[in-house]
């Protein structure tokens, strides 16, 4: 077996040791351990990085990679329903919920919002086992859902609407892309504002054709994915 293969396995189980999360010691640091040359090490934790065990973040160090949270994009299923699906305990942390007018013609357009109508925001940190994956902020017709805001908001949004409302919600599309969070969204998913996130930008009907939602939401790129 090849220097680097056993580096290899001593860092895997080092990894497992520490658990999901955990930072590595540097690559000098390690090269010093197994009395090797970095470039020896640097193979190895290259090998664990392309089999999803360790992830690399610039400027900061090697951490041992969290398991993901799949998404099926084609499917209705909520986060909520992702997340127990992987066999995670699913929660909210309540940012900010409002009733306010359409920000602009296109929102007011897309809720058939008139003049002197509504619309409830609602944003929420979504966690996965109580650490942050995703940031959304979620619009609902207020028309559709009226007294939501006196409702707990820290569960399934879809959930409560098909409960409290008896209403069937049907998604009507879903825009996926790659950005860098902002820096109010770095500090809520904790992660540095170099970190690559997943947008979605979801948006959903009741029966009959209404508008219900539109939601931009923004995932931590190490801990969430969708299938196509």
């Amino acid at each position: 077996m090849h220097k680097y293969e056993l580096i290899r396995e001593a860092i895997a189980a080092m990894a497992a040791e520490a658990g999901p999360g955990a930072r590595l010691p540097t690559e000098k640091e390690m090269a010093r351990r197994f009395n090797a040359s970095t470039m020896t090490v640097r193979r190895a934790l290259q090998m664990l990085t392309e089999n999803g065990l360790l992830r690399g973040v610039p400027g900061r160090g090697t951490f041992v990679a969290r398991s993901r949270v799949t998404k099926v994009a084609r499917a209705s299923a909520s986060f909520t329903e992702a997340l127990r699906a992987s066999g995670r305990r699913a929660s909210s942390r309540l940012v900010s919920a409002t009733l306010r007018p359409p920000i602009d013609d296109a929102e007011g357009d897309f809720f058939a919002v008139g003049e002197g109508g509504f619309v409830v925001e609602v944003r929420r940190v979504r966690l996965g086992d109580g650490i942050p994956i995703g940031f959304e902020s979620a619009v609902l017709n207020a028309a559709i859902v009226p007294g939501i805001l006196g409702c707990d908001l820290t569960g399934s949004l879809y959930e409560l609407i098909e409960q409290q409302y008896q209403l069937q919600i049907e998604r009507t599309g879903i825009v996926v892309s790659a950005r860098l969070p902002e820096g109010h969204e770095a500090e809520l998913l904790e992660v540095e504002p170099a970190e690559p996130c997943l947008q979605t930008v979801v948006t959903a009907q009741v029966s009959g054709g209404q508008n219900l939602e539109r939601t931009v939401a923004l995932y931590r790129g190490d801990m969430y994915e969708l299938a196509i």
